[in-house]
């Protein structure tokens, strides 16, 4: 028997008006943004997070985390928890370090040293923040964000640094 979420009428008054909208706006060149935004909205209130990862460049990094990381197995775990943290409007990761040791079952110092493997080869990148550092997931890999606003975050993002395998 599938699981399923009971709908309160509260929640179908809440998501008629954002599916209005959504059909208002369906076609009108300019409104791609706001259009995102809705259906986020929209797909949020389903209870369902969804993440378009580019596969190639995915396992690609799995791979070289397979490959050259110190910490293997704790590597991976802890690269795919990031899209855990992923907020629905942007691609920056919402958990300290001990959140993510927390949830991937490691040291804190742990999660700064594959960090650091995940920023070398781009998958990852960070900003500083006073005295700490926000992490970001690089929307090359995987993001939340569509059409135009996707567009924009990957011109931005830097670029991947992985070696790709030769071709047949």
């Amino acid at each position: 028997m599938p699981v399923t979420r009971l709908r309160t009428r509260q929640d179908a008054r809440n998501q008629a008006p954002l599916a209005a909208v959504l059909d208002m706006l369906g076609g009108v060149a300019g409104a791609e943004d706001v259009v995102a935004f809705v259906e986020r909205k929209l797909a949020a209130g389903r209870g369902w997070k969804f993440i378009m990862v580019e596969p190639v460049a995915y396992a690609g990094v799995v791979r070289h985390l397979f490959e050259h990381s110190r910490r293997k197995q704790t590597a991976v775990l802890l690269f795919t928890n990031l899209f855990r943290f992923l907020p629905p409007d942007g691609n920056e990761v919402l958990a300290d370090r001990a959140e993510l040791a927390r949830v991937t079952g490691c040291a804190v110092t742990d999660v700064s040293e594959i960090m650091g493997e995940l920023e070398a080869v781009g998958a990852v990148y960070r900003r500083r923040a006073g005295r700490g550092v926000r992490y970001f997931v690089n929307p090359l890999l995987g993001t939340h964000l569509a059409g135009a606003a996707r567009d924009r975050a990957q011109g931005e993002a830097p670029p991947l640094r992985l070696v790709e395998p030769a071709g047949p």
